[in-house]
């Protein structure tokens, strides 16, 4: 690549859609496609199932994906509940998946691309980073989780409380992954507080950069509300427990059966039955199940407020741009980076991650003061406006430059 030519940017991720789990999946697919849009050329490389092999090359709005299974004992998609055994001997090959940097070398060598761009890689190891490195091609990282820092890539203890200690095979982990993170370049995140959590670990990078996400921004029409209209609260999310379904389903039961409200919840997981429960007791309740497309656009629209009352060291939830996009205030809990992108009695309420009465609160505020949705709402567009593709796009394409120059 010189004097401003075309750039080839060879993504890595462990899967890429239609295989989905969460928002990381979808800031790939955005940053790919917004690439090639730019006039450059993309190939992805992802992960599927042994059984899918081999696995034709795709090509989808432009960009070109490579899909492979590296050589486990299961495919990390399909991990499930499993046993403690099976899940550490999958952690041991996934440390340094020798199959993964193999086929990895190979699509180097056949594309040679002018960068690699890294992003969720537990399935496939650092070795993708070792073999890029070994074809002296600068290695960008971008960070949507703490992969490398906890094997569950959560931060929590099995009692859902911040890891602070971790244990001897956790330290080991860490240590192993934090080493192999010299071969990186770039180490990028949507967040500061992840950056900061990687280095107080021992991020073994001397550069990094926050690069906010970017999504499809629809056209910004502040919500006509009717008078007497039940609040509409929203959560969209994952129905597991370190998404803080069990706070919000605690929340509930504080919740006066005269106000005038409704909860919907949008997602799946291993919550979705105590949700449905909940429902059949309390008809505030909604159970909306997976949305998505048009039906997602709708459920946007019609809500009032957002709900993320998460108990982990969330990075930069999709769902909270996503909010802003819409114009909705957010209730949030006041965890890892939420307060970079959620400002307390500005574009949303924050509350102690875990305690069931101070979300409960919260959400009666919404409710009985008038003023907070309009202000949340009017403020909302600052961030909406800051989390475009385009911007996430130039971003990566100015840090790209700069590797290429320096």
């Amino acid at each position: 690549m010189t004097n401003g030519a075309p750039l080839h940017i060879l993504i890595a991720n462990n899967i890429y859609p239609p295989i989905m789990a969460g928002g990381a999946e979808l800031i790939v697919q955005y940053l790919a496609e917004g690439l090639v849009e730019n006039g450059n050329r993309v190939t992805v490389v992802s992960t599927c199932g042994p059984e899918m092999e081999p696995y034709p090359v795709e090509h989808r709005n432009g960009v070109e994906i490579i899909r492979f299974f590296p050589r486990n004992i299961y495919w990390h998609w399909t991990r499930g509940e499993r046993p403690g055994y099976q899940k550490a001997l999958w952690h041991m090959r996934d440390a340094w998946n020798t199959d993964a940097g193999r086929r990895f070398s190979a699509i180097i060598d056949e594309s040679k691309p002018d960068f690699l761009h890294s992003h969720l890689i537990d399935g496939m190891s650092a070795t993708l980073w070792r073999r890029a490195r070994q074809h002296h091609i600068p290695v960008i990282h971008t960070a949507h989780d703490y992969h490398l820092l906890c094997p569950r890539s959560l931060m929590l203890t099995r009692s859902l409380k911040i890891c602070a200690t971790p244990q001897l095979p956790c330290r080991s982990y860490r240590k192993w992954h934090l080493h192999t993170t010299r071969d990186i370049t770039l180490f990028c995140s949507p967040s500061q507080f992840l950056i900061e959590q990687h280095k107080a670990a021992g991020l073994a990078v001397k550069r990094t950069a926050v690069i906010r996400n970017g999504i499809p921004l629809p056209v910004f029409k502040p919500k006509a509300r009717t008078e007497n209209a039940p609040r509409r609260f929203l959560f969209a999310a994952r129905l597991t427990i370190e998404k803080g379904c069990q706070v919000l389903l605690d929340a509930m039961k504080l919740m006066p059966t005269e106000l005038n409200f409704e909860l919907c919840i949008a997602g799946k997981g291993a919550f979705e039955e105590a949700f449905r429960e909940a429902a059949s007791l309390d008809p505030r309740i909604r159970l909306l199940g997976y949305i998505q497309d048009d039906a997602k656009i709708k459920t946007f629209c019609e809500a009032d407020c957002l709900i993320l009352p998460s108990l982990w060291y969330e990075n930069a939830p999709v769902v909270i741009i996503e909010a802003a996009t819409y114009g909705l205030g957010v209730i949030a809990s006041r965890i890892g980076a939420i307060p970079e992108f959620i400002s307390n009695e500005k574009n949303g309420l924050l509350f102690e991650p875990g305690n069931a009465a101070s979300l409960a609160a919260a959400m009666q505020r919404i409710i009985k003061e008038d003023g907070l949705l309009k202000l949340f709402a009017s403020n909302s567009r600052d961030l909406a406006n800051t989390s475009s593709v385009d911007q996430m796009v130039d971003s990566y394409l100015e840090q790209y430059k700069l590797l290429y120059a320096a």
